[in-house]
Formats: C-alpha cells, structure tokens, sequence
C-alpha cells in the first residue's frame, strides 16, 4: 500500500477504519460512529456502503503496478536484501516492467488502455512509499 503523505493522514484513516468495523459489527450506527470516533458523518456513510473507497485503493488504475504487485515487489527486495545481494535501481525497474508486462498479457482482452513504460523516476517514488526499504550505507570494518 502507498504510504500517506503525513502522520495525521494515516491516523485520520486509522480511525476511519475502527469506525467502520464498529458499524459493521453493529456496535454504532453511522451517525453515533462519526461522533464517537470523530470523523466526517457522509465519508463514513459512503465507506460503510461501499460508494467510496479510500485515495490509494480508488487510484489503483492509474498506477503501474497494482497494490498486490508492490508488495509482492518488496517481499522479493527483502528476501534479495537478506541474502546479501541488495538489487539495484536499474534491477528494481527491470522488474518492475516485467510484472507490468505479464499484468497486460494476462488481462486476456484487448488492451484499451496505452501502459507507459516504467520511468527512471518510478525507482525513487517506489522508494519513497514503502520505508522499509531505506537504504543503508555499509561502513567499512577495522583492521584493529
């Protein structure tokens, strides 16, 4: 998933989330929900019926690579990582184009949408959503 911009974003949508699950398990209905857990009345209307989807899940077309793919992408950078043979920028885009591709030819019906190719700015952006994945500079060890 894309990490939000700011802190208050994500705690915005974190009690989002409790309100909905407090609806849904009929703790609340919506209007007590929006109260008790201090978040917009009609947002968590729509979120409860399913009308509206949160920002990252409703731009998920737009993107490259789908949510499912990203983190299929960073399991494989970890487990690279881990072994001690971190990919490269170049790797990482190489990759993902390969993904990208198979997702076309897997959709099985004619393409109506045109698929950029993976940007040298696509790396940085991936980096940038996912955190966990900061890189680390090695220090050298001392003969002493």
């Amino acid at each position: 998933m894309t990490r939000p911009r700011d802190i208050k974003a994500a705690e915005r949508e974190a009690q989002l989330q409790e309100a909905i699950a407090a609806v849904q398990n009929k703790e609340h209905t919506c209007h007590s929900a929006a109260i008790a857990f201090n978040v917009p009345r009609r947002t968590l209307y729509h979120r409860v019926k399913g009308n509206k989807k949160p920002r990252n899940q409703a731009h998920e077309q737009a993107q490259n690579l789908t949510h499912a793919e990203e983190k299929e992408l960073v399991r494989w950078i970890g487990l690279l990582t881990r072994s001690g043979y971190p990919p490269r920028y170049s790797t990482l885009q190489w990759l993902a184009e390969i993904i990208r591709e198979r997702h076309v030819k897997e959709t099985g019906e004619v393409q109506t949408r045109v698929y950029d190719k993976i940007g040298k700015q696509w790396v940085r952006r991936f980096l940038a959503r996912h955190p966990e994945l900061a890189s680390v500079r090695p220090c050298s060890i001392d003969a002493a």
